[in-house]
């Protein structure tokens, strides 16, 4: 396996597999890409954050849980059933998780969008952009990192991305943010303190995403992890597509 720079070659092997990530990753805006050979690429693996891409022959799997194997939030995303099954039998703990891949409907309705970003119900919160010090308090756990994982700093998210987040005294508590960003769109990574949901917050922060998509001219991507994700999508005008597999570590 060798890591390779030709993201526009190596983004080919994933030919068919709609994901906003694998766009940016093939502008050079996001990731790190492996191959088997970049002179005749037949198996590859695209990783930003905690996604793992794999396309191609599955003559690599071995290899893909090795990049992955310190990192328990890793997701595999394999492109065809060959890899989920190459990838499984190498007994590593990998379990299949459902996904759910949404579409954005033609033209959102922004006067609900804007409706659902009142804050009135929520007193002693704010709904602010990121600054450098929600920044750098999304870094310090688990829950919040990815809203800017994919960034080399504040500086550079700034120029190329951008999040709308919910604070209580001082501490970012949800955030609607820019998981990548590619030339048309933005993919929407979101979520919420532990101890702050279940109050809708992440409702109010996807729409005023949403909001920031639209005034941007961008179209906004929601992969929805679970249910309760693709509630909030839908609720914001997303139309579910499809579900497919992925693959994770079992927390057990």
């Amino acid at each position: 396996m060798r890591k390779t720079d030709k993201c526009t070659q190596l983004a080919q092997l994933f030919s068919g597999f709609e994901d906003s990530v694998l766009i940016s990753y093939a502008e050079g805006r996001v990731g790190q890409g492996w191959c088997d050979d970049e002179d005749e690429m037949k198996s590859g693996i695209i990783n930003a954050g905690d996604f793992y891409f794999v396309a191609g022959e599955p003559t690599l799997a071995a290899q893909a849980i090795e990049l992955a194997k310190d990192n328990s939030e890793a997701v595999f995303m394999p492109a065809n059933d060959r890899w989920t099954k190459a990838l499984q039998e190498l007994d590593k703990g990998l379990v299949r998780t459902v996904r759910n891949r949404t579409t954005a409907p033609e033209k959102f309705d922004e006067g609900r969008l804007a409706a659902l970003c009142d804050m009135a119900a929520y007193p002693g919160y704010r709904l602010e952009d990121m600054c450098k010090d929600y920044y750098e308090q999304s870094l310090e756990e688990v829950w919040s990192r990815s809203f800017v994982c994919n960034f080399l700093d504040y500086n550079d998210f700034m120029e190329n991305a951008f999040a709308k987040c919910i604070t209580h005294k001082g501490r970012i508590i949800c955030a609607a943010s820019c998981y990548c960003v590619y030339s048309r769109g933005a993919e929407v990574e979101i979520a919420t303190h532990p101890d702050y949901r279940r109050q809708g917050l992440a409702t109010v922060a996807g729409a005023a995403f949403i909001g920031e998509c639209i005034k941007r001219g961008l179209t906004p991507h929601w992969d929805a992890a679970n249910k309760m994700s693709l509630k909030i999508a839908q609720k914001l005008g997303f139309v579910l597509k499809e579900e497919y597999t992925a693959l994770c570590f079992d927390e057990g």
